[in-house]
């Protein structure tokens, strides 16, 4: 009997990426990094707010803005949208991810980011302001906060967050 289990690729060694042309343009696509070996480092002000400068920069520089960010104690859920024809969504998340990687590295490191993201393009059928207003009550599902308003690592980049989730919800 032959074994098939040599054709078996591991998860982690399978390419998940679309084509770089695929992150082009207006779109919004969702992504989730995760601090390495899942530690807590998203539980200090400092270190958020420096996360934020660095995203607000990266965005910028790649022509997008962020509906949301959610910085989780472990982990980053956020939505990056293209506002041009050029712009390039996945840049501005390699990006952020090299340069706050440089500044944990500086400055926290005991911390570093897992190596790679999930990411989801969302499609112009889906509506993704509802897949913000999700975002942005993740905090509560975890049990962080009790108001999903008083949890103080949720933002916006170019956006006004209360009008899309006033909006997403009416």
């Amino acid at each position: 009997m032959r074994s098939t289990m040599h054709c078996v690729t591991p998860v982690r060694a399978r390419k998940h990426r679309l084509p770089d042309v695929a992150y082009r343009g207006i779109k919004t696509v969702a992504f989730t990094a995760a601090v390495h070996e899942r530690k807590r480092l998203f539980v200090d002000d400092v270190v958020v707010n420096a996360m934020v400068e660095i995203l607000t920069v990266e965005t910028h520089v790649s022509g997008c803005l962020v509906p949301i960010y959610c910085f989780m104690p472990d982990h980053l859920h956020v939505c990056v949208t293209g506002q041009h024809d050029s712009a390039d969504v996945k840049r501005a998340m390699d990006s952020f991810k090299h340069h706050s990687g440089t500044w944990l590295s500086a400055r926290r490191p005991e911390f570093r980011w897992q190596d790679q993201y999930w990411d989801r393009i969302i499609r112009k059928t889906e509506d993704w302001k509802a897949h913000v207003a999700y975002t942005f009550c993740n905090p509560l599902r975890a049990g962080l906060t009790t108001d999903a308003w008083d949890y103080p690592f949720t933002g916006s980049i170019g956006y006004d967050l209360r009008e899309i989730i006033t909006d997403a919800y009416w």
